[in-house]
């Protein structure tokens, strides 16, 4: 990064407050956190809901910041005690950001490739499908982890390399207006959007709600654009011919989906599904086979998105191909491995209605190759809202019709879980259902269950931090081979 505090006063539309020399050194760095300031760098002081940057203002001008983005309405008295650093007084340091991040975006004459993706699930895994198969053949960014908010995908922005020519982008919401204002910052040339579900539902009222709220991703980006919808989601698929940009519809179910996966076969002892993709004319792609390095529809669903962004950007068919061989899925999402002859799949990023029947029937293909008891390790879905009990209760009535044979639960939603369970065990279930009032004695019950070939899933909304139980059910085994 290379910019002059006049041009970055232009971008966000702010006051320079105070009458310092302009000609200082150019802004090289751009920060949020007061904690990690950076050599030559500017502070945007964003006010949150349990920290206020306004309140480190001070602290980060004595730590030598170059200049300071701040809400007009706090800092002036500020400016005119301290002629250390520049003051840029707007109306929004969120939307200063963005607007930076825009500007700066639009000083990169190589990327002529920005893809933006969203949706209620699958959305960070599509994000790692696309960006793999861009990598092969594009020098390509991504954000990372969860910077795919109003913060994170500026910061991504402004970390992208000057011989960067592809940008892939995760853009996440919890409610109207923030995938607008992140189109609009990204103006991205492609976007997919993966389905609509239950995620947020309790900030957006309906699934017609979210989908209202996903579509804002249109918002940024010009008409002669791509994107990407499943047609085998029927709140996207009623949106066929009304985007005003060239629409690639894909599948499974539907036939008159743009790109379809057929001939389908998966393999959860190697962890790997593969298919054949038909076009809508009937035109077998002449790549045969495609091979992802993730078992599950649900990873299909996930990977045929970047076949497509693939093939809208000009690559073969080995190219593509090439790019799924490289993909690695985030931390936390469907990480599938073996720990003492017991297989764990750690899937507790994130949880939706959606995400968690997936996750459920995965834990059944593996332990149907392994020849083991399934193990579900549940916790709450968050952001239900009034569909709350709904959605938990059908979670039990899914684990009960997968066969799962132990059911672990732990929070407060998913005591409905465990009711419906149990009523459902006096009829025709059978599978074991114990819940736990803390999440943290799962562990040691885990430990005295478990055998060798058991395959134990670990499936919760990221708030609940199941991730815990999988640390201390491992550090068991550790202990006890260690004689502790």
């Amino acid at each position: 990064m290379n910019l002059s505090i006049a041009e970055i006063a232009k971008a966000v539309n702010g006051e320079i407050i105070n009458n310092h020399d302009l000609n200082i050194p150019m802004i090289k760095n751009i920060v949020t956190d007061s904690r990690k300031i950076l050599p030559d760098g500017l502070f945007f002081a964003i006010k949150g809901e349990k920290v206020d940057g306004h309140d480190f203002i001070p602290e980060v001008i004595d730590d030598g910041i170059l200049g300071v983005v701040a809400q007009e309405n706090s800092v002036k008295q500020i400016a005119l005690q301290d002629k250390k650093a520049i003051i840029i007084a707007v109306r929004d340091t969120i939307q200063a950001l963005l607007d930076t991040a825009k500007y700066y975006k639009s000083l990169f004459k190589n990327i002529d490739k920005t893809v933006a993706v969203t949706g209620s699930v699958g959305k960070t895994t599509t994000k790692e499908f696309i960006y793999s198969v861009l990598a092969t053949k594009f020098k390509t960014t991504k954000n990372e982890g969860n910077f795919n908010n109003e913060i994170g995908l500026p910061l991504t922005v402004f970390s992208t390399a000057e011989d960067t020519e592809a940008l892939v982008l995760e853009m996440g919401m919890s409610g109207f207006g923030e995938i607008k204002r992140l189109s609009e910052t990204a103006n991205p040339n492609t976007a997919a959007i993966t389905n609509i579900g239950t995620s947020h539902i309790e900030m957006l009222g309906s699934k017609e709600g979210i989908k209202k709220a996903k579509f804002e991703i249109l918002d940024g980006m010009d008409m002669n654009s791509n994107i990407i919808l499943n047609a085998d989601d029927p709140l996207l698929y009623s949106e066929k011919n009304k985007t005003g940009r060239k629409e690639y519809f894909f599948g499974i179910k539907n036939s008159d989906a743009d790109f379809t996966a057929e001939n389908i076969e998966l393999d959860y002892e190697k962890n790997i599904s593969d298919f054949t993709v038909k076009i809508l004319n009937g035109t077998i792609i002449t790549g045969s086979r495609f091979i992802i390095p993730a078992a599950g529809i649900h990873n299909i669903y996930d990977a045929l998105p970047a076949l497509i962004t693939g093939k809208i950007y000009g690559m073969s068919d080995e190219e593509i191909q090439a790019g799924f061989n490289n993909f690695q899925n985030a931390k936390m999402r469907q990480n599938i491995y073996e720990y003492y002859g017991i297989t764990i799949i750690d899937d507790c990023y994130n949880a939706s209605a959606e995400s968690v029947l997936a996750a459920l029937d995965v834990l059944s293909g593996v332990a149907e190759k392994n020849r083991g008891r399934k193990i579900a390790v549940l916790s709450d879905i968050l952001e239900s809202g009034n569909y709350s009990e709904q959605i938990h209760s059908e979670t039990g009535k899914a684990a009960v019709e997968k066969n799962i044979d132990i059911i672990y639960l732990s929070g407060e939603k998913s005591k409905v879980t465990y009711d419906t369970i149990e009523k459902i065990k006096r009829g025709a279930g059978n599978c074991m259902c114990r819940y736990f009032g803390d999440k943290s004695e799962i562990a040691q019950a885990l430990y005295e269950e478990v055998k060798k070939g058991d395959v134990i899933l670990f499936k919760a909304s990221r708030g609940m931090a199941l991730e815990t139980v999988i640390d201390d059910f491992k550090y068991k085994f550790i202990f006890e081979s260690m004689g502790v």
